[in-house]
């Protein structure tokens, strides 16, 4: 007569231990977002220390800061192809294994030492970029818009801690090696936290497998829809990799200090959380995808003013601009999400928008120092920012009004 009590308490004793093991990989999956961006925006602080310890220009400058960006494109296309050999979670913890070592290389002080760390920290980057998204809407689909805007929050609060801390880690150990080394040994610990939680959750199924079939790159590439999915995707990154690398040097030439430079970087890039949570709710409430890209990109174009303005207006332009960035990244995965009916398609254009996207946007920091230094002018390189901004907005309004892919 006890049997079937038995089979009970088994069966809710199993569910209960797969629930855990779930819910430790979602911990340990939004941990790893700590360290997706603040390798990245832990340079702009230290620009001056670095061009001097390592004797480079501004030109040379402008090539390191777009060159995680640029592999962050060229590398997101690995993704499908080591999701279809490791499967999704190995995948995460490959790109994670090689984020680590990048930025352990990062502490040498030598130029060609700190490229090639410099472009693994990149390519680690570029296939969580690419995967997180697709791993959220896969094991947690009916959490999948929350689940959306509370990485990218997370996202941007690794940006927001990188600048932040930069300069004042700088201070405190004496060389490069500081700043640098606390992204490696955090990027140690996310990827040693999710290769424990992904053994523990492998049992499940939901995450083990390949992608079902091709990622169809080939249909994308003559989708109007898919383009300007990688259009959001690409021109959001261009501002918020040209923000960090340039804000800061501009800042610093009005007459900041480093330290400051770092908060006005860490105030635009954690404002940018908040906005993120918030985002599907903010979408709902105006009713139109196509409304919510203009708003964002005109409270981007008024952050931006606010910048330029400086005094007692580098607060609002900073959380203005922090809330429009980071609502802007939130707008480009639901869109993504929104528009791709299943994991192979999600997979493709995820792939696709951050590839090409990315590669655009690794552009942006270089041509903002070659309209700064060809000019001796700093209007004719925020014309271009404001620019983009513009466009952003016009990628979004044509990619809300488009059917599913």
């Amino acid at each position: 007569m006890t049997e079937p009590s038995d089979k009970t308490a088994s069966s809710a004793a199993a569910s209960a231990a797969s629930m855990a093991a779930g819910g430790l990989l979602l911990a340990a999956l939004l941990f790893s977002s700590f360290v997706m961006r603040g390798p990245v925006t832990a340079v702009g602080p230290v620009s001056d220390e670095i061009r001097s310890v390592l004797g480079i220009g501004w030109s040379a400058y402008g090539f390191l800061t777009a060159l995680p960006v640029a592999a962050f494109g060229v590398f997101s296309f690995a993704a499908p192809w080591a999701v279809g050999r490791l499967g999704l979670l190995g995948a995460l913890v490959g790109a994670l294994a090689a984020l680590t070592l990048g930025a352990l290389l990062r502490v040498v002080p030598d130029w060609w030492v700190l490229l090639a760390g410099t472009l693994l920290v990149g390519a680690g980057i570029a296939v969580m970029n690419v995967l997180l998204p697709v791993s959220l809407k896969t094991g947690w689909p009916a959490r999948a818009a929350g689940l959306m805007g509370l990485y990218t929050g997370l996202v941007g609060v690794s940006g927001a801690v990188g600048g932040l801390t930069s300069a004042p880690l700088l201070d405190w150990g004496g060389a490069l090696a500081a700043p640098m080394g606390f992204w490696a040994a955090a990027a140690a610990v996310a990827t040693a936290f999710v290769f424990f939680a992904s053994r523990s959750a492998a049992a499940s199924g939901r995450f083990g497998g390949a992608a079902p079939g091709g990622v169809g790159f080939r249909a994308l590439l003559v989708n109007p829809l898919a383009w300007a999915l990688t259009g959001v995707m690409g021109l959001q990154s261009l501002t918020i990799y040209t923000a960090a690398a340039w804000m800061p040097p501009y800042w610093h030439a009005q007459g900041l200090a480093p330290s400051e430079t770092g908060f006005w970087l860490f105030v635009y890039l954690l404002s940018g959380l908040p906005a993120s949570l918030l985002t599907p709710r903010f979408m709902t409430w105006v009713r139109s995808e196509a409304a919510a890209a203009v708003i964002l990109a005109l409270l981007y174009l008024a952050g931006l003013a606010g910048w330029l303005a400086g005094g007692a207006w580098l607060l609002s332009g900073s959380v203005a601009a922090g809330a429009a960035q980071g609502a802007m990244l939130s707008v480009a995965f639901l869109l993504m999400a929104k528009k791709s009916p299943d994991l192979r398609r999600m997979l493709g254009i995820s792939s696709m928008a951050q590839g090409i996207g990315y590669l655009g946007a690794g552009c942006g920091p270089s041509i903002f120092a070659a309209l700064y230094e060809g000019t001796g002018a700093w209007a004719p390189a925020f014309l271009f920012f404001a620019a983009v901004i513009v466009l952003w907005g016009a990628a979004g309004c044509f990619a809300a009004r488009r059917p599913s892919l």
